[in-house]
C-alpha cells in the first residue's frame, strides 16, 4: 500500500468518527429534558435580612407668593338692534 491510499483511510475514518460524534450530539442536545436551573440569592450577595427603618422630615413649604394675573379687558357691550 501507498502512503496517499493509507492517507485516505484515515481520513474516511475520521470523518466517520466526526459524522457519528455530530448524530450523538444533535440527538442528545434535543431529547434532553429541560430541567430549570435554580440559583441561591446567597450566591449573588450578602444579606443579614436587619432593615433599618429611617423616618425623614420633610421641612414645611413656606406659602409661595402667588402672581397677581393682569385685569382682563371686557369687552364692549353689543348694541341691540333696533
Amino acid at each position: 500500500m501507498t502512503f496517499k491510499k493509507i492517507c485516505k483511510i484515515v481520513a474516511v475514518i475520521a470523518a466517520l468518527c466526526a459524522l457519528a460524534a455530530a448524530a450523538y450530539y444533535a440527538v442528545k442536545k434535543l431529547t434532553d429534558k429541560d430541567e430549570p436551573e435554580y440559583f441561591d440569592d446567597n450566591d449573588f450577595f450578602e444579606c443579614d435580612n436587619d432593615l433599618e427603618i429611617i423616618e425623614v422630615e420633610e421641612p414645611a413649604e413656606e406659602p409661595k407668593e402667588e402672581k397677581k394675573a393682569a385685569p382682563k379687558k371686557k369687552a364692549a357691550p353689543k348694541k341691540k338692534a333696533e
